[in-house]
């Protein structure tokens, strides 16, 4: 690994980013983000106050009022040539969100790079963006339907993807206009900050994109009931999306919310078992299974159960663990936070008290080098049912929890009950079985015989709890647009 460049982006001093400009918080408050991999400080961060909320969102309302006079051909060549210049720089920001994050180097490389694609995709989006005129009822009467940008954009991220949740938000609104005032969470905040900042640098207009550090408590409320700003976009937790929604609902603001989930796989009678293990292996256990997409609760078919555990089982103590910083091509690094381990014991020690059997994992590895980190083993738990914590909860932790069922009627109804409609999986080589479970899944994306639900291409939407709107696609887009009507009569 280089050590040059982890020396060369540990240790600084971040302000808040207002107009293409890093500046000290105006109380001067900050705090240190830490390393989960050895809780060594990495960085030291500005705290924003609600005055900084204010500063922010009347640079980024100068800003729109220019971005959106660039056509969106105007837009989409900026926003492609910033992006060409943030490739540049993916080594750097991914070496950042490794620090903070704990994700492998590999991973956060890939991931900067996966959110300059993000970007392309909708600034080319945004010239598909079509209106139309109508029929009338008389001669001499023209009615025609046009799209606007929406304004200012608050978009608060959280710390498990912290760049490409960010670019899921951030692609649209620059598209079509819009500014933007980034609200990153404080155990995240340095790589989508770079990330904005090289932006900024490649060729985006200095106000329209802005970065504010600190609690959410503070720049979360404030900015997300601030008159100038008219549309919010976060991923977080269900409950902090509630939150968010009715703080917004007197003001009758645009929002979208990406939230929780507790993501069920299917693994039928016919499926082939490699394919199954591989995917839920992926999906369960990958950034320690802290994604709203995880793979939470496997529901097998009794005659594959034994054949799928082992082969699960086989693939979990596969995964290489560590340091992803000194070692950026491991599998596994470090739990983001503390709170993450311990949700991760509770639900096992739940479990396991209520009839569950630990197949492999269930605690921290061995060594030194483990010590100081937040780090712990990928887990399966067998013989699991729907009294279990596990069944029901987002765990958010590397955590497999396996039932068994007889008839495809008893794992829908499984699979379904639940308040969490996000993603759900499935397995089987019949055509009629795979349509039946694509329908009556409960979910805004169903993957069958594949884990690839993110793509830039289709809607991300969560059902039930999981959210509000949708994230991704064309779709995504009339997210940050008003819709007008235009009469015109007696020309």
């Amino acid at each position: 690994m280089n050590t040059e460049l982890i020396e060369s982006v540990k240790g600084q001093v971040w302000g808040l980013f207002l107009e293409g400009k890093s500046q000290a918080a105006s109380d001067g408050s900050t705090s240190t983000v830490y390393s989960p991999a050895n809780g060594q400080a990495v960085a030291t961060i500005a705290l924003a106050t609600a005055q900084d909320v204010n500063l922010a969102v009347e640079i980024a309302q100068k800003g729109f009022l220019e971005w959106r006079k660039q056509t969106a051909y105007q837009r989409e060549n900026i926003i492609k040539k910033a992006t060409a210049y943030v490739r540049t720089q993916a080594d750097r920001i991914g070496m950042l969100m490794a620090l903070e994050q704990g994700k492998p180097f590999n991973q956060s490389k890939s991931e900067i790079i996966g959110s300059c694609d993000t970007l392309d995709y909708f600034a080319a989006e945004g010239v598909r963006v079509e209106g139309y005129v109508n029929q009338t009822e008389k001669t001499g009467v023209f009615s025609m339907v046009k799209y606007y940008p929406v304004g200012v954009c608050a978009l608060i991220t959280p710390w498990n993807y912290p760049v490409s949740l960010l670019s899921w938000k951030l692609g649209p609104a620059l598209a079509v206009g819009c500014s933007v005032v980034v609200k990153p969470t404080t155990v995240t905040p340095l790589s989508p900050m770079a990330f904005c900042m090289a932006l900024v640098e490649g060729g985006i207009p200095p106000a329209v994109i802005n970065v504010l550090t600190g609690q959410g408590s503070t720049v979360g409320n404030v900015l997300a009931q601030h008159p100038l700003v008219k549309k919010v976009a976060m991923t977080g937790s269900t409950l902090t999306g509630k939150k968010l929604m009715q703080a917004v609902a007197p003001y009758l603001k645009k929002i979208s919310l990406e939230l929780g989930g507790q993501c069920p796989a299917i693994v039928c009678e016919d499926a082939d078992i490699k394919n199954a293990a591989t995917v839920i292996a992926y999906k369960g256990f990958r950034n320690m299974g802290q994604s709203c997409s995880s793979v939470n609760r496997v529901y097998v078919h009794v005659s594959q159960h034994q054949a799928l555990v082992a082969e699960l089982k086989k693939l979990a103590e596969k995964l290489t663990i560590g340091d992803g910083v000194s070692d950026g091509a491991v599998d596994l690094g470090p739990m983001a936070t503390a709170e993450g381990i311990t949700t991760s014991r509770l639900h096992i020690a739940d479990a396991m008290g209520k009839g569950a059997w630990l197949v492999t994992g269930g605690k921290a590895p061995e060594g030194e080098q483990y010590e100081k980190g937040f780090y712990f083993l990928p887990t399966i738990l067998d013989n699991c049912h729907a009294a279990m914590k596990v069944m029901q909860e987002e765990t958010f932790g590397c955590i497999v929890a396996i039932e068994t069922f007889e008839t495809l009627e008893e794992a829908i109804g499984k699979a379904n009950d639940t308040n969490y409609g996000l993603v759900a999986y499935a397995f089987t080589k019949d055509f009629r079985t795979s349509m039946l479970l694509s329908e009556q899944l409960e979910a805004g994306t169903v993957c069958i015989n594949n884990g690839a639900v993110n793509t830039n291409y289709a809607p991300y939407a969560g059902w039930k709890d999981s959210g509000y709107g949708v994230e991704l696609s064309r779709n995504a887009v009339f997210e940050y647009l008003e819709t007008k009507h235009i009469k015109i009569e007696g020309l």
